[in-house]
């Protein structure tokens, strides 16, 4: 914690107070299908679209997608828990 400031960890995918800002700035739209448990989201002026379980993980899918590309490679370093 500093002063009245809450450090917290970076989640765009979980918070919204951290994703709604990328989805606004990236213009990244969302639609939520009838009667499927999937939330698309997808940039109106280019090809990048991604599927989840929540309109966050959707946006962000593809957020990183859009910038990454479709397949992104995680060092060992990072997956091992």
């Amino acid at each position: 914690k500093y002063g009245n400031h809450i450090e917290r960890p970076f989640s765009p995918s979980t918070d919204w107070a951290q994703g709604g800002p990328i989805i606004s700035r990236e213009c990244i739209s969302i639609r939520h299908w009838t009667n499927v448990p999937v939330v698309h989201a997808y940039m109106p002026d280019s090809d990048w679209s991604s599927d989840g379980e929540s309109a966050l993980v959707a946006a962000m899918r593809c957020y990183v997608a859009s910038k990454l590309g479709d397949e992104v490679e995680v060092p060992d370093e990072l997956t091992q828990g």
